[in-house]
């Protein structure tokens, strides 16, 4: 360039050090520009939607069971009582509803999230709702839950269950009742005044139980 006096262009020209560009470098541009688009690897995930509480009870109530399990799963990861503060009613409701769904395995579900989210008396209550469950192991369940719980508004439902025509449930009212004590002692003595004569021996053997344990104590 300087050769033909094109010295004032010459000039004007940067020479940096590299590979000139070659005719297939509109492959190597392509490939960059994707990288750029692309996230970098430390960038943050994009924010969780955090479900208000409508709509997790919502999802609770309508959706498929394994709907259901994960919506009471995020009630009980994200809507957890403070302690001593009372639950939503309509927390309470949508587990009062679910502890009766169609499928033993929902039911339990909600047994278990009233658990985490209810205090010992409305827990009993829940428990309590599935002394009638149709499922005989679900009702042994419960009978065994009140008894260590030791929740005397279940005494009447429990005494009842000691003419349960399944012997396993039988055997855990007999065993939860007499975990009660003295407690138990009037309620039992109502059922024996008003039962049938063969079947007066199943609360009147269960006060002698007592009574024994009374007297060696």
């Amino acid at each position: 360039m300087r050769d033909e006096g094109r010295a004032a262009l010459a000039d004007r020209l940067v020479l940096v050090a590299g590979p000139l560009r070659g005719p297939d470098a509109h492959v190597d541009d392509a490939a960059a520009l994707d990288t750029l688009r692309a996230p970098a690897p430390n960038a943050p995930a994009a924010r969780v939607h955090r479900p208000a509480l409508p709509e997790l009870l919502d999802r609770a109530r309508t959706g498929t069971p394994e709907k259901i399990r994960r919506g009471l799963g995020r009630l009980v990861e994200e809507h957890t009582p403070t302690p001593g503060s009372e639950p939503d009613p309509a927390l309470r409701a949508v587990i009062a509803e679910l502890l009766r769904h169609p499928r033993a395995g929902v039911r339990l579900h909600a047994h278990r999230v009233s658990r985490a989210l209810f205090d010992r008396d409305a827990h009993a209550r829940s428990t309590a709702v599935l002394l009638s469950d149709p499922l005989p192991e679900v009702v042994r369940m419960a009978v065994r839950t009140l008894g260590r719980l030791a929740w005397e508004p279940a005494l009447p439902e429990l005494i009842s269950l000691l003419g349960h025509p399944k012997p396993p449930v039988r055997s855990a009212a007999r065993e939860a009742v007499t975990g009660f004590g003295a407690a138990a002692v009037p309620a039992l003595r109502r059922a024996a005044a008003h039962a049938r004569p063969d079947r007066r021996s199943r609360y009147t053997d269960l006060l002698a139980r007592l009574a024994e344990s009374d007297a060696s104590t």
